[in-house]
Parts: structure tokens; sequence; C-alpha cells
């Protein structure tokens, strides 16, 4: 990546190069060594996880995906053809025609054997999706699906979803049909249409993939394998990035950041940029049929109590610093929204630090210092943010309230937040990555979603919900995010705060692999572009 300095650190999203903008030149071959966190099993379908995604992005296809590498937005989604080479859709966005490619063939071996991948496998596909699990809310509007021929789909929906090619494009990955026939292979058996196929699955080691030579993108993939290894402890993560094992590693915080641009040479490329992403762990959902927290006032006054501003200093290097306050990233991504990145005024009034409010607030309901409200806090995820600082600190400047916090294991965490089944306040777990707004806001606010943890039932939010379902006109969907971005702010169903932004560090010839703002790192929702990436002169072990 000549046209990019190296060794030092770029502010913001690396830029593409003049080679990656024009892979005529992309040289081939080549091991790629990357991290990845081990799946449990092979079933996106039942675990929505980037665990599960990591080694399926490798070895499926979907419908439709995300466009990413050098040249995609590295903060909006652009939905490019997968299996469907095109697509098309009536004028009420209640049915799309998608249009296969010709002569995809699944993997050479058990149990497909090499054949030709049809219109009735995505049908399957879709069918167990529909049936239920971790993508039933994507596919609840699906009324019909038709397969007239082995390359066209035709699907009719039961209420206008402008976003489906976006929300399809997600996580939605296809099976051939003997996999889906078989309950136990679809967990273990990666067998799909995909640029590698696995070799090899060490459990609690390393997953090797390989160049699939029937791949139907003409050219790809450049490289000949990639290996990803389980590698737990961050410092040794980091020293095998330095020493070239890893091509990539994450990065805490810029003095992290300028020891290993150090360590690791003038080959290294560092950046920082903020995610559009929405909230994944950041905050704690209310339980909203819990009769204390009916009443917005308690909502709003334990927000209020919140100081955002020492906490993003504290907690990501005054990374949203702003004289409005630091901007706390809300489920809905900002890009879709703003044109730049947004200060804490667009969160709203009850996202300031107003200690004097709250306690008003709070008295106005009934609660007082001799008589706070008293309630416990749940969370696995930012197990030090919590008991460290969010609780101590809004327990110290609201005496109406006394919270306390409990950690709790993973499993009976995500059990609780499934089953809906906790008293009071739960910390958040909003996913993966949606690459259209309609993903991110369906499934967690409407009274029906399958993802509405904290149980938000609200008929003004339902109807947005669904308008924005319908409305095909761009100008006026935006107005209708705006709305339901002021309504959730309003009344603080969720609390969330201010994030880090994305750091990390790659090789300068590690060609046409990047971060993306909203889709995420390499690690975790990124490894898809292993299928256009290439390995440059000077990567480690690289024989040209």
């Amino acid at each position: 990546m000549a046209a990019i300095p190296s060794g030092k650190l770029h502010d913001g999203p690396l830029p593409a190069t003049a080679a990656e903008l024009d892979p005529a030149g992309a040289k081939r071959g080549g091991t790629l060594r990357m991290r990845y966190l081990e799946p449990g099993h092979l079933d996106i379908n039942r675990t929505l996880s980037c665990t599960t995604y990591h080694p399926l992005s490798y070895t499926m296809s979907k419908l439709v995906r995300a466009r990413t590498g050098a040249g995609a937005d590295p903060f909006r989604v652009e939905v490019e053809p997968d299996l469907a080479e095109s697509w098309s859709v009536n004028d009420d966005a209640t049915e799309y025609t998608f249009r296969l490619r010709q002569g995809v063939r699944t993997h050479d071996r058990l149990p497909t054997f090499g054949r030709e991948f049809t219109s009735e496998d995505v049908r399957l596909s879709w069918e167990r999706y529909r049936a239920g699990g971790s993508q039933r809310d994507v596919y609840a509007p699906v009324a019909d699906v038709a397969t007239p021929d082995d390359h066209t789909l035709v699907v009719r929906l039961s209420e206008p979803v402008v976003d489906f090619p976006a929300n399809i494009a997600s996580w939605s990955y296809l099976w051939p049909r003997e996999v889906i026939d078989d309950p136990e292979a679809i967990e273990r058996e990666a067998v799909g249409t995909g640029p590698f196929t696995l070799e090899e699955w060490s459990r609690g080691e390393r997953a090797v993939f390989r160049r699939n030579p029937d791949y139907f993108e003409q050219g790809l993939p450049y490289l000949d394998e990639v290996i990803v290894s389980v590698e737990d402890d961050r410092a040794v993560a980091q020293d095998r990035f330095v020493a070239g094992e890893f091509l990539d590693i994450d990065v805490v915080d810029d003095v992290e950041m300028q020891r290993l641009l150090r360590d690791a040479g003038t080959t290294a490329l560092g950046f920082k940029f903020p995610r559009s992403r929405g909230a994944n762990v950041n905050g704690w959902h209310f339980q909203m049929s819990n009769p204390i927290f009916a009443d917005e006032r308690v909502r709003r006054a334990i927000s209020l109590a919140f100081d955002r501003s020492a906490y993003d200093e504290a907690r990501n290097a005054g990374d949203n610093a702003s004289p409005d306050g630091p901007f706390s990233n809300a489920p809905m991504p900002w890009s879709f929204l703003f044109d730049e990145y947004p200060t804490g005024a667009a969160n709203g009034e009850w996202y300031r630090y107003d200690p004097a409010l709250a306690s008003s607030l709070m008295r106005a309901v009934g609660y007082s210092a001799t008589e706070p409200l008293g309630f416990e806090l749940l969370s696995y995820y930012v197990t030090e943010s919590f008991p460290d600082q969010v609780v101590p600190g809004i327990n110290a400047v609201l005496p109406e309230v006394n919270i306390r916090y409990r950690e709790l294991e993973q499993q009976p965490y995500i059990q609780l937040l499934s089953d809906r089944d906790f008293e009071s306040a739960i910390g958040i777990v909003w996913g993966p990555p949606g690459y259209g707004m309609d993903q991110w806001i369906v499934p967690w606010w409407h009274s029906r979603g399958a993802l509405n943890y904290n149980a938000v039932n609200d008929a003004v939010l339902d109807t947005m919900l669904e308008r924005q379902r319908a409305e095909t006109n761009d100008d006026q969907r935006r107005q209708l995010w705006r709305s339901i971005w002021d309504r959730v702010h309003d009344q603080v169903w969720d609390v969330w705060w201010p994030e880090a932004h994305t750091r990390g560090i790659q090789r300068d010839y590690l060609m046409n692999m990047r971060w993306h703002g909203l889709v995420g790192s390499y690690l975790c929702y990124g490894s898809d572009q292993a299928r256009a990436v290439w390995l440059d002169d000077g990567a480690p072990g690289l024989d040209r």
C-alpha cells in the first residue's frame, strides 16, 4: 500500500490505493493467517454470532451481500449481487424476483459432490429460517416463495418491506438441500458454494480453508489458503501480530496504538474512526413490564444522572468529547440519519448530565433519599464499566435510587434475555450488524419483535416502525427514522453511552481488506472479504 504512509496512525479509515481500486494486477497465492473466535457449531439459525458467521463466510454464499473491501463506503452498506445476479421489486415492495447465476456449483465433496445450486436450495434455506430461529424477524413477512425455474425465485411478502434485500444480505447464508436434510450435518459441515472449502477444524486451535477451484466468481479467490487461529490471550495475540503471524489486530487506545506501531515496524498501518453500527453492549434495558419503570420520569432521571462526559474521558480517551456533550452510540446507526458523526445534542434532553433535574423527577414520582428506588442491574458484558463507574456514579449523585449490580455468566445472562425473565434492568445485547435500518429497529422495538427483550409496547412506535418499512421515498424514510430516533430517546426504554472509536492496525501487504464502521472488523463479521483479498510482495512465507 505504497500510497498510504506506514508506521503511523491514520486518522480515519484507510483509503483505497490505486491497485485496490483496479485489481487487474492482484497477485495470486499465499496463505492468509488471521484470528477467529471459535464457534460451538456451524448453524447460524441457531446462534447469530460472529463465531458462527466467520467460518461460514468462507464456505457459504448469500443471495445478495454487502460491498466491502478497500473501495466500499466505510460508514454505509451498498447491497450487491452474490448468488443472485440481479433482482427486481414491484411498486409497493411486496414482491421481489431474484434471478440466480447459472452454473454455480456446490463444493465437490460429501454430501453434494459439486452439483448445480438451484433456486430450490434457496427456497429450502428460507423455509428453515421462516420456521423459527435467530432470523425469524427477517423472514416473518415472507408469505410465499415460488421457484418457477431453477434460476428464479419469486418472494411475496405479507407487508411492504423496502429494506428486504438489505435484511437478507447480512446473515442469511444458504445451504444445499442435502445439508438442510441432515440436522447433525448442518452443525458440523460447512459445505456450500463459497470461495473456500473447510479442510480442517481443530477444536480450540484453528480452522483451515482452501481455495475452491469451482468458485463462481471468475478469478477469485486470489488466496490459496486461509488459516484462522484461536488466540484468547490479548498480549499473545499482539505479539503474534508484531511477529507477522496475524495480519491485523484491534487496539484499545492511542497509547497502545503507538506502542504496537513502533514494535511492528514500517509495514504497519494504524487507523482510527467512529463506528457507524448501532449499539451492541454499551448500555442497559429497563424491564417495561415492571410497573416501577412504567413512569418515564424514572427512566429519564436515571439517564440524566449518568455523567457521559466523564465516562467518555475515562473509558474512551475522550473520543467523543464535544461542547454539546459526547454522542452516545444508539442502536440506530448514525450514518443512516446524519451526514456527519453527531455530538451529544443528537441524543436529546434526557442524555444531558443534570443530577438536579434527575432528583426533581424522582421526588415528583414519590422517591426520596430516605426511601429510594432500589433495583438490580444484571450484565455479562462491560463488567468493568458497570461496577466501577456507571452504577456507583449514578448512585452517588442521585440519592433517590439505589442500584445494585450483579455480574452473570454468559449462558444464564443470555437465557434471561431470551426468556425476558429479568425483573428490573439488564445489559444490552443488540446483536450483529444489520445492513439496513429496518433490521436494526423492528426486531428490537416492535411490540411483536422477537428480540424485544424488555417488552417495549408502544402503539406510536409500532405505527412508525411499520410505516418506515413501506415508505419507498428515501427522504420520507429518513424523516420517519428521525421520528423513531426522537421517540426512543424521549422515552428512554433503553440507556446507552459513548463508545470508543474503532482502532486497529493491519499490514500494508494485506490488500483489499478494510474494517468497516457498520459491518465490523475481520475478526467479527468482516471476514467475507477474504474472497477478494490478496497478499502483496513482502508478506511472510510468500514465495513468488
